[in-house]
């Protein structure tokens, strides 16, 4: 990777990054909680109506995000796009009208993709939630509860969180 890139990934992590104290917190007191994942995926508009299914029945708010590497994304019906044209050169999410808003003040932040993915990492870091899960156990600090992702299908993933989030009381 460019040293270039490196830098300012670096620096835009350590400048963007939450100062608000995470931990375990029950689904009662989550309002909006925001989801990111893949929209190259197969079946990712399944899981995007089952994670806006699962988080309706509990009663909360959920805002999901499909991040996309193609020039032209194919749409979620139900999700956020981020793509191509949303992303800054080195990955960080701008802020214009156009790119919709990542921050919204949620509680609760899934992050279902791999730790490889800069984009995804940052909106963890710089996420204002008091709950974190996330499949990437790499990410120094950043999630609450680490889950597996080797080898499982996004919705397998998705099904192992929501029973994680369904026992924390």
């Amino acid at each position: 990777m460019n040293p270039l890139v490196s830098i300012a990934r670096f620096l835009a992590l350590r400048i963007h990054k939450s100062k608000v104290p995470t931990g375990f917190t029950p689904l009662s007191k989550v309002r909006v909680a925001t989801v990111l994942l893949d929209a190259e995926w197969k079946g990712a508009q399944s899981l995007v109506d089952s994670v806006a299914k699962y988080f309706s029945g509990k009663g909360i708010r959920a805002e999901i995000f499909a991040l996309s590497p193609a020039k032209k994304p194919v749409a979620l019906k139900g999700a956020y796009m981020l793509g191509r044209r949303n992303v800054n050169w080195f990955g960080m999410p701008r802020k214009n009208k156009r790119t919709p808003r990542v921050d919204l003040g949620e509680q609760l932040f899934i992050n279902l993709l791999p730790s490889d993915n800069f984009t995804a990492q940052f909106c963890a870091s710089a996420s204002k939630a008091v709950f974190k899960i996330g499949c990437a156990s790499s990410s120094k600090g950043i999630y609450d509860i680490f889950v597996d992702s080797e080898g499982h299908a996004p919705s397998a993933i998705f099904a192992q969180m929501a029973g994680l989030l369904d026992t924390v009381k």
